[in-house]
């Protein structure tokens, strides 16, 4: 018998031994005799569903509307068109999500860029140390501590916040030390006296630049610059004395009337 082509608008597939049910739209059969329903052959629900990607031809048993056999014949059905439809419509939403993405994704501006470059070339000292409090999501604020080695402060650390402008690198970044301490050139509100930080502040400087300044604040305090007039006093006219008065404010006792806050 000549096969035949029939299009069926809604076909049964019964699948399995529990009979589940997968109705398609349009399907195309090549057979040879006139079917009601097609019994799917050696396919469980769950394989069949995992196999569908890529699937054309598939063996099925031909159930005659008499209720005989008329024998295996293979056909294509348009699972494989279900399934590319499926795809196309996964590979939208992919496409939508990542379009969601890059819109949710904050453009950075050229001080941030700039910003991490310098942070990615950093080459500070072994006494000295950067961390984000905030996450590296925020490259504008960020701490460095500084744990001298040499010098009067040896043996202290001393905390310092970086809040860069979103200027930089024309502004200079603002820098206060969190640590309270006894020094000519910080006060004891964490100001900062360093000179490349106020008039000399150029935007080929960078924060390299910046922590290797405070570093040196510590290796060399310079009373001729004072914020902090009293410690400036001491250290020009009596050097030991000003020692003493920096190991005691380190140890968290007074000086003078001031007290300080352990930092060793």
């Amino acid at each position: 018998m000549e096969a035949k082509v029939l299009k069926v608008t809604l076909m049964r597939l019964e699948i399995g031994p529990i009979a589940h049910k997968l109705f398609l739209d349009i399907c195309e059969i090549s057979l040879h005799s006139s079917v009601g329903e097609i019994q799917a052959y050696g396919f469980s629900l769950s394989n069949l569903g995992n196999t569908m990607l890529g699937l054309d031809l598939v063996r099925f048993m031909v159930v005659s509307e008499g209720g005989g056999t008329s024998g295996f014949v293979r056909f294509m059905i348009v699972l494989h068109i279900v399934m590319t439809e499926r795809k196309m419509i996964k590979l939208f939403k992919v496409k939508e999500k990542q379009r969601e993405n890059v819109s949710n994704t904050k453009k950075q501006t050229a001080a941030e860029l700039r910003l991490h470059k310098d942070i990615s070339e950093l080459n500070l000292p072994k006494s000295c140390s950067i961390t984000f409090p905030d996450g590296k999501d925020d490259l504008m604020n960020f701490e460095v501590l500084i744990r001298p080695d040499e010098g009067y402060y040896a043996g202290g650390k001393f905390l310092f916040s970086f809040q860069v402008s979103p200027h930089y690198p024309h502004e200079a970044p603002k820098v206060k030390c969190k640590t309270k301490i006894y020094h000519p050139n910080i006060d004891l509100e964490g100001n900062v006296c360093l000179n490349i930080l106020r008039e000399d502040w150029k935007p080929v400087l960078n924060i390299n630049t910046v922590v290797y300044g405070l570093y040196h604040l510590f290796t060399e305090p310079n009373y001729e610059d004072p914020l902090n007039h009293d410690a400036a006093a001491v250290l020009r006219d009596n050097p030991m004395l000003f020692a003493t008065n920096v190991k005691r404010a380190m140890l968290g006792g007074f000086v003078g009337h001031t007290s300080f806050t352990r930092c060793t």
